[in-house]
């Protein structure tokens, strides 16, 4: 049996829900060993916010870099995954590029997005089309203001379909705009494949 996706339960933690959500959409519940869900929280939320307040930031690049490299490590009878962080120009929606052959291999694109110049979020992109890069979002949202056109809300009726989904050309955009890769610099991708 497959779980359904988790939403966050704090305003910080986007960046393990995305990767349990990632894991959950690649292997049924029984496949899964406990040892990644700890491991995943165990190096999430790593960040230091104001007055050294621990995850108040939410979870570093090095963090997400980390967590994909133990679960390119970690082996078991029934469960195996590849992994590869992406960075910078590496990043792109673009036909042909490293997002679109993952996920035309089966696998989880979990992408950084900007929600406001200060914020980021991760998304996890299932699917992608010539316009439409479908995606599940943990943050449960009643609407979405603004983005008429660009950004939509989809009924996720079985909790393991996408939620929303972007248009391809507003997101590989590289501005400081709400819901895109925004600039070069500071893109960032774990992609995670299914191998056992």
């Amino acid at each position: 049996m497959y779980s359904p996706f988790h939403y966050q339960i704090s305003e910080y933690d986007c960046v393990p829900t995305a990767i349990t959500n990632a894991i959950s959409f690649l292997f049924q519940r029984k496949e899964i060993p406990p040892m990644v869900i700890h491991h995943i929280y165990l190096y999430c939320l790593d960040t230091v916010g104001r007055d050294s307040r621990f995850g108040i930031g939410g979870t570093s690049k090095y963090a997400v870099r980390l967590v994909g490299n133990w679960l390119n490590s970690y082996r078991m009878k029934s469960f195996s995954v590849a992994t590869q962080f992406l960075e910078k120009e590496q990043v792109t929606m673009k036909p042909g590029g490293q997002i679109e052959s993952c996920l035309s291999e089966g696998g989880v694109v979990l992408c950084n997005t900007l929600l406001t110049p200060r914020d980021e979020h991760y998304l996890m992109v299932t699917a992608m089309d010539d316009t439409w890069i479908y995606c599940f979002d943990s943050y449960r949202r009643q609407s979405i203001r603004g983005m008429k056109g660009t950004v939509r809300l989809i009924d996720d009726g079985d909790g393991r379909s996408a939620n929303l989904k972007i248009r391809r050309d507003w997101a590989r955009q590289d501005q400081m705009k709400r819901f895109c890769l925004g600039p070069i610099q500071m893109r960032e991708s774990l992609l995670i494949w299914r191998t056992s």
